[in-house]
């Protein structure tokens, strides 16, 4: 289950990706890769500011830019964030703060041991 998944779960799964998708100019699949490729950095590896990271998303997912960077505002306001701010209690930091919540899985605050586990697990490693 990818990082936006999750977030879809603890809210309740209102959100309808199609059409979030087509306001962002995205198909529902590639809105999956670009959410969860920006969160995942915003979250737990590199940066805080969503301009970089939705340009190493764009990057790493072929995903225009411009549609990216459009992205994180839809879903902070369709998950019921607001649309402002970076605060822990809504905008994209609200959303941020969801995100680290869902990788870190122990509760340590750190959620880069829990990514490692979730990647040795998928090679089942130990």
């Amino acid at each position: 289950m990818g990082i936006l998944d999750g977030l879809l779960n603890q809210s309740g799964g209102g959100l309808d990706l199609d059409d979030l998708a087509g306001k962002v100019g995205l198909s529902a699949d590639q809105l999956r890769t670009g959410a969860d490729s920006i969160l995942g950095r915003l979250a737990g590896t590199g940066t805080d500011d969503p301009d970089v990271a939705a340009s190493e998303a764009a990057a790493e997912t072929g995903l225009p830019l411009d549609r990216l960077q459009e992205l994180l505002p839809q879903l902070t306001q369709h998950l019921g964030m607001g649309e402002g701010g970076d605060g822990a209690s809504g905008g994209i930091g609200g959303l941020v703060e969801q995100a680290k919540g869902f990788l870190d899985r122990d509760g340590d605050g750190n959620p880069l041991d829990d990514i490692a586990d979730m990647a040795k697990g998928l090679f089942n490693r130990d």
